[in-house]
């Protein structure tokens, strides 16, 4: 038989939680309190006893009464005070810097007292390298400003030329149409005109000259020289026509097109010359643009690194007590852990590292770590007392505030820890500087209260593997009793079923001689809700939903077996509904046992119990027609 001591610290209803991990969890009741007191000083002084000592041997002192009774439930948890209200101040230089001076921790300063000075050497030495380039950027900007108004100009000039050009082909277009077409044309009409004359003239000449020398008055060299001279007039009028018509078909189609080419090209001119123009100045103007730029980037940085300079200088921005942020929270893990060390004169300081604050102490507030196995349970609004480790003798309420969203780890000590913080407000009107930033705090928060139900002192109740169970008188022995144990706390735990109020249990754990030896009771199990076997032999209870629902249906069908007449079966004429209904209400109540131990085990797995009830009574029907079927 395995008997194992009786529990103490944490538990809630649920699994077993660590006690590390969970704190510890505390009841306030005065009679609960009294049987511990009692039952701790009597339990040693019968330890002391020789083995195997009786009933009579045991002092009325080693037992305690089944009773009625209240207890509050409550977790410790531990951490530190933090002001309500605070100023960080955090190294707002971007590059890594020495502390040069800083004021001493504990004072209080007045509003723009200086407090820290952070080493400048580097940052003046890049202020200096600054000025240089933006100086250089200046010169930058003065000559592109410069280039683009020469190009500019110079565009100036280029669309002059291409517009005159274009005014100078004009000219000569309408000069030629206007003038040199006209006169041309005239000159050839006037042209054929006087060769037509001259034409009619010496042909009636060279005719006259013909009929005188027929009548012998004319001599032939005369009449020669008048037929030549109408022949050159034809010619002539020949020449003439021939040189109109050259002009209007080839002359002046050439001469016309090439003025108006002369024109097209110059305007064409034009716009390669704007087009061009545009593209200079656009290139002038983009890179004035970028080196002023890059003379705004470099002033920027100018000015950035003498703000920084003057940043390496913290004053208080009001009036407060100083606290360096390297002896609160995890600015003193850090420390612990082999960080940086304390601030001081050449401590080097990171790029927004928190390096004081200034507390307003007048509203106070509590900031503890909770384990993550009992987050779940604490909840805004829940009472809490603290103990100041500082001050002795008093006790501050307040309330939970707020829970942290995720969870945080152990630290160093035990990196595989997760808490969560919690933040408790504190109702002491701190107006009196009474309580300080980083005092350390044990807050007992409130997480539940067992109201006027049957409960027994703590070390009454002991475990082996899934039951649950006490030792009460058996003559001059103890017998194990099983129980339905609820909620539990270091000094009670509440008794549901297996007990009635009156009865007595032993406190201490008894002696191999004193304990009634026999196996456990399986009808007192399952009226208790632990699982058992097809032996009747208590198991562990199962996680899983399905596995859980298949153990609770062996037990109702291994129930309703029992249930079952033993002897040779009647004949089918003997059966009466009696009988039936007999066995049925049996099978029932072994399904219903078997869903009881369901729900409880549910409660504790985190399931549905309206969902196990529910297979498990539909587990009962099925139970209920199979023993039907087997006494037909």
């Amino acid at each position: 038989m395995k008997v194992t001591q009786p529990r103490t610290g944490v538990f809630a209803s649920g699994p077993c939680r660590s006690a590390r991990g969970a704190g510890l969890v505390r009841v306030v009741g005065v009679s609960a309190a009294v049987l511990l007191v009692a039952a701790g000083g009597i339990w040693a002084a019968s330890r002391g006893s020789s083995d195997g000592g009786s009933m009579s041997e045991a002092s009325s002192l080693d037992m305690a009464k089944v009773e009625t009774g209240s207890f509050s439930i409550t977790t410790t948890a531990m951490g530190e005070l933090e002001a309500r209200n605070q100023i960080e101040l955090r190294s707002e230089l971007d590059t890594r810097a020495d502390i040069v001076e800083i004021v001493a921790e504990g004072i209080v300063v007045k509003k723009g007292d200086v407090l820290i000075k952070l080493n400048t050497e580097q940052l003046q030495e890049q202020i200096n390298q600054q000025t240089l380039e933006v100086e250089r950027a200046f010169a930058d900007v003065t000559a592109a400003e410069n280039s683009l108004k020469i190009q500019l100009s110079e565009n100036d000039s280029r669309d002059r030329a291409g517009q005159l050009k274009v005014e100078l082909a004009e000219l000569a277009l309408a000069q030629w149409r206007e003038g040199e077409v006209v006169k041309t044309r005239s000159k050839q009409t006037l042209e054929i005109e006087q060769a037509q004359r001259d034409l009619k003239r010496l042909k009636e000449k060279f005719e006259r000259s013909r009929e005188l020398l027929a009548e012998g008055f004319l001599s032939q060299d005369e009449h020669d020289t008048d037929e030549i001279r109408w022949i050159d007039a034809v010619a002539r009028l020949e020449t003439a026509e021939l040189d109109k018509q050259t002009y209007e078909e080839y002359q002046f189609p050439r001469d016309e097109k090439t003025k108006i080419s002369d024109v097209e090209e110059a305007k064409a001119d034009l716009d390669r010359i704007r087009t061009q123009n545009t593209i200079n100045a656009g290139a002038k103007e983009s890179a004035l643009t970028t080196t002023r730029r890059q003379y705004e980037l470099k002033n920027e940085r100018l000015e950035k690194l003498t703000e920084q300079v003057e940043l390496a200088t913290i004053v208080a921005p009001t009036d407060g007590l100083v606290v360096y942020a390297t002896s609160i929270g995890r600015g003193r893990d850090m420390i612990m852990m082999g960080g940086d060390g304390p601030l001081q004169v050449g401590r080097e300081v990171r790029p927004n590292e928190m390096l004081l604050i200034l507390p307003d102490t007048s509203s106070m507030v509590a900031s503890v770590r909770v384990h993550e196995s009992l987050a779940g349970r604490v909840r805004p609004g829940l009472r809490v007392s603290l103990k100041i480790d500082a001050i002795e003798g008093e006790t501050f309420m307040g309330v939970v505030e707020s829970i942290g969203v995720l969870a945080e780890s152990g630290g160093w000590r035990d990196p595989n820890r997760r808490e969560y913080k919690v933040r408790i407000g504190l109702e002491h009107d701190n107006s009196d500087g009474v309580l300080k930033p980083s005092m350390r705090a044990e807050a007992e928060i409130m997480l539940g209260a067992v109201e006027e139900s049957m409960i027994v002192p703590v070390q009454a109740v002991f475990t082996e593997g899934p039951v649950k169970y006490i030792y009460t008188p058996q003559g001059a022995k103890f017998a194990r009793v099983p129980v339905r144990v609820g909620r539990m706390s270091d000094s009670s735990a509440e008794i549901i079923s297996g007990l009635e109020l009156g009865d007595r249990v032993l406190l201490r754990e008894p002696d191999s001689g004193e304990v009634v030896t026999a196996a456990w009771d399986r009808t007192a199990l399952e009226a208790v809700g632990v699982m058992v076997d097809e032996d009747g032999n208590p198991v562990q209870a199962r996680r899983g939903r399905m596995d859980m629902m298949r153990a609770m249906q062996r037990s109702g069908e291994a129930a309703a077996a029992k249930s079952r007449p033993s002897g040779k079966p009647k004949s089918r004429a003997s059966h009466t509904a009696g009988g039936a209904e007999s066995s049925e209400d049996s099978a029932a109540k072994g399904a219903r046992a078997a869903a009881e131990n369901a729900v409880e085990t549910a409660k504790e797995a985190s399931t549905e119990p309206a969902e196990v009830v529910t297979t498990i009574e539909k587990s009962a029907e099925d139970t209920r027609g199979k023993s039907s079927q087997s006494q037909e």
